[in-house]
């Protein structure tokens, strides 16, 4: 039921920024660019340019005043909440954010529309959780029934809306999640049926295959996605990076990304907006190959530019703009060399889309089945697996899973090896560790050694070098052993009878390098240095602390702190004791 609930609400969601973005690029630009494709000419430059740059204004605004100074939110951050954050998000942002992506888009942002849609889907679905008071599983699900009713309603695809959200956000299919997910995914795509019919988002004509010669050419066209692929994600982060060096107000920032977007789209003016039409057009075969070239090379500026100067918008449509040029270029030259084993330009465009939008969003199931859903050709998904499994592996093996995890990694979060196994890899010791232990000089007594095992919390005593550097540590055991052989009245050495410690753990290790240096040293606890130099004890750690951290973070998801000096790098989940 509660699926149902999110599934009708994400689906509005995306009609009211589908007919938000329309409204305003009827205003800005005269008529809707979902409806018309814009040529050269069709406009006077200064308005192609003057569009884009007041929308950066505008957006800027926004930003700063009612963001405070933040970008708009997208599927990265969604991909966060349910991996560290139990599908916790803020409705707050995510409105704001929504408006942000609206504003963006309507004044001719070269981005796409499916990750706001979806963040904004799965806004709503966390605050609902929230609101009943679920538990992380519970809510990660409902966070997932968003993004799939949002998916779903776009492309007129309920199983690639299904399959994208436990992908890209569940990370594993079991029934308990996976029926809600499913139910959201068919509603989002029923509400979306209803007001804009139940034709694909893409016109593709029907085609099938050739020649079984052909897989080798769709093999090196995986490479090749994926090679442009990195090229495109690389310009972001580079233009981003070069933002942040300039050191533009945040306000600014959008308005000087909209003169450089209106400069490209005076010459190119298809590379506006979404670009849905345009990519319709590439699928059917329309462009020439010297046209496709530049729309690759001005579309990967634009998108760059787009989001490096803080536009909002997504990274799918301009990704599925990319395949689709990128395999209509590459089938134009294919056919010339091999034209009795060619199916025709607009497979390999329709192949090219899958692969390289797949590669970018790391959700390679979801792009084959959204393929299979616009076609309905068996034959021409078996090409579409071929491509986008090739180019997926490429990606992971020579850049990142995806262009999302790249996101949190460059902001120091690592998704790799599961979410579970990520929420330890993002909790800190120096957030966790003890601050309660027992330590003891060198030389001593045997009832000193006593009182302080007594004190001890977990019956362990940690001996100080004379700079007081930790050197050993003594337990119950080994004062037995030492009281049997040592001479009556004689002092005790406490070095060296304790054990040496093999390793020592430090305040901005991960729980998960920690859990791993505890298991090797085989112990139960291990003592937290400050630093290696000095080796002055500052707290202690051990298995029960790691479980107890890691079951309130699942249940109570604490909220990220900024961190201390010294503690890690940034965005890193605190877990207060």
């Amino acid at each position: 039921m509660l699926a149902f609930v999110v599934g009708v609400a994400a689906a509005y969601g995306a009609l009211v920024f589908r007919i938000g973005v329309g409204k305003i690029q009827e205003v800005s630009f005269g008529f809707s660019l979902e409806e018309f494709i814009l040529e050269a000419g069709g406009l006077p430059w200064w308005q192609i340019v003057a569009v884009p740059a007041t929308g950066g204004l505008l957006v800027g605004l926004v930003l700063k005043f009612a963001h405070g100074g933040q970008r708009a939110h997208t599927i990265t951050h969604v991909i966060e909440a349910s991996a560290l954050r139990g599908g916790r998000m803020s409705l707050k942002d995510g409105m704001v954010s929504t408006v942000v992506h609206i504003m963006s888009l309507g004044f001719g942002s070269s981005t796409g529309r499916e990750g706001p849609v979806v963040h904004l889907g799965a806004t709503l679905g966390a605050w609902l959780s929230e609101r009943l008071g679920f538990d992380r599983s519970q809510s990660r699900t409902l966070l997932a029934c968003g993004v799939a009713a949002a998916t779903g309603s776009l492309f007129n695809a309920p199983v690639a809306g299904a399959v994208f959200a436990i992908e890209l956000i569940v990370g594993n299919l079991s029934l308990k999640a996976g029926a809600p997910i499913f139910v959201a995914a068919v509603t989002g795509t029923a509400i979306g049926r209803f007001y804009f019919g139940d034709a694909p988002a893409f016109t593709v004509p029907a085609k099938e295959l050739i020649s079984l010669w052909e897989f080798p050419a769709f093999v090196l066209l995986g490479v090749i996605c994926a090679a442009v692929a990195i090229v495109f994600m690389r310009a972001i982060f580079i233009v981003e990076s070069t933002v942040e060096k300039i050191k533009l107000p945040i306000w600014l920032q959008p308005v000087c990304g909209g003169l450089l977007i209106g400069a490209i789209g005076v010459f190119l003016p298809q590379i506006l907006g979404v670009g849905y039409l345009t990519t319709d057009a590439a699928l059917r075969a329309e462009f020439g190959l010297q046209l496709l070239l530049f729309l690759i090379a001005a579309k990967i500026a634009a998108v760059a530019i787009s989001i490096g100067f803080g536009f909002g918008g997504g990274v799918f449509s301009p990704s599925l703009f990319l395949g689709a040029m990128v395999g209509g270029a590459f089938g134009i030259i294919a056919g010339g060399i091999f034209p009795d084993l060619f199916s025709g330009v607009a497979a390999y465009a329709l192949i090219g889309t899958a692969a390289l939008a797949g590669a970018v969003v790391g959700a390679p199931l979801a792009a084959i089945f959204i393929i299979f859903e616009l076609t309905g050709s068996s034959t021409l998904t078996v090409a579409v697996m071929v491509s986008t499994v090739v180019a997926s592996v490429v990606i992971h093996q020579f850049y990142a899973r995806s262009f999302f995890h790249r996101q949190l990694a460059n902001l120091g979060i690592n998704l790799t090896g599961g979410h579970d196994q990520a929420l330890l890899r993002n909790l800190f010791v120096g957030a966790v560790m003890r601050r309660q232990y027992a330590v003891i000089e060198s030389l001593g007594d045997i009832e000193l050694v006593h009182a302080r095992l007594h004190e001890s919390p977990d019956g362990e005593v940690y001996v100080l070098g004379d700079n007081g550097a930790v050197r050993a540590v003594i337990s119950y055991a080994d004062v037995d052993e030492a009281m049997m052989n040592a001479e009556d009245g004689a002092p005790l050495d406490a070095a060296a009878i304790g054990q040496p410690l093999v390793d020592v753990l430090l305040p901005d290790d991960n729980l998960e390098s920690a859990q791993q240096k505890i298991a090797a040293a085989g112990r139960t606890n291990l003592p937290v240095v400050r630093d290696r130099e000095s080796m002055a004890i500052c707290g202690v750690i051990g298995e029960l602390d790691m479980a107890r951290a890691y079951n309130r973070a699942c249940c109570a998801c604490a909220p990220k702190s900024t961190p201390e000096p010294g503690q890690g790098a940034a965005l890193k989940t605190r877990i207060e004791p």
